[in-house]
């Protein structure tokens, strides 16, 4: 049986920066020892991404910008520390999984309380998951749970209930699984599969998503749209003397030049670091010690539709990823704040392979791929390509490889989009190539498994409709694994198969970096993305401009 050494982190555990590889250099904080955590006052916090916040309902997103909210609200069976990367307890305490691995026994907390009064029980986590697997739903979690013993039934309606889910009593449920999934605690760890309110998704219906109901440290109060979110502390709370803050603003603040304004000006309490603002902090006396760093769980990538004619030809990706110098891109356009990218895996996961052969810079070898594919001076291939306005992700680095692709036969066209525009015509497969930044997944089948899966519906992840039989067999074959060297060892070929095959441009790892202001404590190096802080754990000084 499963035993937590720590069911919960101390609420005295301090901010200090997670070295996920030697390779990364990190600065770390000041120890915040030096003073008791102390309840009170308001943080500023930015929804740093992609424009407008969608929605609140966890079963109805794929976006960061959304679960940086969804996180302070809602809780799942277990969670993700931040700084071990290792799945512990949340609303389960502890849990067994029988010797083949297919059935998995969860006993729950008791004493836990929704938002709205209400008690939480083990049929609110088979509600909660039969919600996101009915059809009806539509829900773009659905990738989640379809390991699940009929799980798949029900979202065909073909079954009323999800047979795999047997509610054993008041507080204690098991899951059986139709086969062996090594990631599948991982996927209960995802802000998707928080566990919600059935009265109150019943009340408010497709409005849920606007007035969200949740067991977490905070409520939500309210949501000014374009502006901001307010959510307040939850005095219910189920673990004793969290959270600290007495509420939390989350403002909308894609643009990075106003973060920063309001950030110097002391008007932010935290801000996620962009290329432009790296080396200015970091050289700063003022600034760097106040500096959270390190890889995250995320690739940067140019992805490619494969119904799109033109790009069904391996040959064109291929040279895409020959024709550019990415490296000279990182350390110019991204002033060093990155990881040149050789395959998908970055190397903060422990399926990174550091002796794989992704493309380097050879323009002779791309053009030479465009050629044999039918494009030349007189023939060249046209490619819009869409992205938000993002410095390190977005039109800015179209624009920065332009010049390499032209040298090769390519035409190119960015198009700007906002951030919920990039989703939905992703989504949909209405593009030709896509400049985002993808993951956030411990689990590094997940990982993969989210963008190349041929049984990834499109609108789950899979943008690019990749499809491939030995990538295929690959993954299932790491997804069955129960040794660790057998999964990284299947997982590593499956991704040769799509270093090979090129749905997309392998770009870059990203350096994640947040600072905090000087009153601020708490926050730590989240490997899976930086703004995923604690927020139960933050607490700021008394006599700060926020106290």
């Amino acid at each position: 049986m499963f035993q937590s050494n720590s069911k919960f982190r101390s609420n005295l555990k301090i901010a200090f920066v997670l070295v996920l590889f030697t390779m990364v250099t990190v600065t770390p904080s000041p120890s915040a020892n030096a003073k008791e955590p102390r309840a009170g006052g308001t943080l500023i916090y930015p929804a740093p991404y992609g424009g407008a916040v969608g929605t609140l309902d966890p079963a109805n997103t794929t976006r960061t910008q959304d679960y940086i909210i969804i996180n302070a609200i809602n809780e799942g069976l277990v969670q993700i520390d931040p700084e071990t990367l290792k799945t512990e307890p949340s609303l389960a305490t502890d849990w067994e999984v029988s010797s083949d691995g297919l059935k998995y026994t969860f006993h729950l907390k008791e004493g836990v309380t929704f938002h709205n009064g209400e008690k939480f029980t083990a049929q609110d986590v088979r509600y909660t998951f039969e919600r996101i697997m009915d059809p009806k739903e539509a829900s773009l979690a659905t990738n989640l749970l379809t390991p699940v013993e009929g799980a798949q039934a029900f979202n065909e309606g073909e079954a009323d209930s999800i047979t795999g889910i047997e509610v054993l009593g008041q507080y204690e449920l098991r899951i059986t699984l139709n086969q062996r999934a090594s990631y599948f605690l991982y996927n209960l760890a995802s802000p998707n599969l928080a566990i919600v309110s059935r009265q109150a998704v019943e009340k408010w219906g497709d409005e849920y998503g606007s007035h969200p109901v949740g067991t977490g440290p905070f409520y939500f109060e309210q949501w000014r749209r374009g502006s901001f979110i307010e959510v307040k502390r939850f005095d219910n709370y189920h673990v004793e003397g969290l959270p600290y803050l007495d509420k939390i603003r989350f403002r909308v603040m894609p643009e990075t030049s106003a973060r920063v304004a309001s950030f110097r000006g002391e008007d932010l309490d935290f801000d996620i670091v962009g290329v432009s603002m790296y080396q200015t902090y970091k050289n700063s006396p003022k600034y760097k010690d106040l500096l959270h760093e390190g890889a995250e769980l995320y690739t940067r990538e140019i992805t490619f539709n494969l119904s799109v004619e033109k790009l069904r030809d391996k040959r064109v990706r291929q040279a895409f990823n020959y024709a550019i110098d990415k490296k000279l891109v990182v350390q110019k356009l991204l002033s060093g704040k990155a990881y040149p990218a050789t395959g998908w895996f970055p190397n903060s996961l422990s399926a990174f392979n550091p002796d794989l052969k992704g493309y380097e810079y050879e323009p002779g070898k791309a053009k030479e791929l465009m050629e044999e594919a039918g494009y030349g001076e007189d023939n060249r291939l046209k490619l819009k390509i869409i992205g938000t306005n993002n410095s390190a992700w977005g039109i800015p680095v179209v624009e920065a490889i332009t010049p390499f692709l032209e040298k090769v036969g390519f035409d190119i066209e960015p198009v700007l989009v906002d951030g919920s525009t990039l989703a939905s015509k992703q989504s949909e497969g209405d593009f030709e190539a896509a400049i985002w930044s993808l993951g956030g997944t411990v689990s590094p089948v997940r990982y993969i498994k989210n963008y190349f899966y041929s049984e990834v519906p499109r609108s789950a992840g899979r943008f690019s409709a990749y499809e491939s039989a030995e990538f295929d067999k690959y993954l299932e074959t790491a997804m069955e694994a129960t040794a660790v060297e057998e999964r990284i060892e299947a997982l590593q070929k499956a991704e040769k198969v799509i270093v090979e095959d090129a749905p997309v441009w392998f770009f870059n790892y990203n350096k994640a970096v947040g600072i905090r202001q000087p009153w601020v404590h708490g926050t730590v190096s989240n490997a899976r993305e930086m703004a995923f802080q604690p927020f139960a754990q933050i607490w700021i000084d008394e006599g700060s401009p926020r106290s």
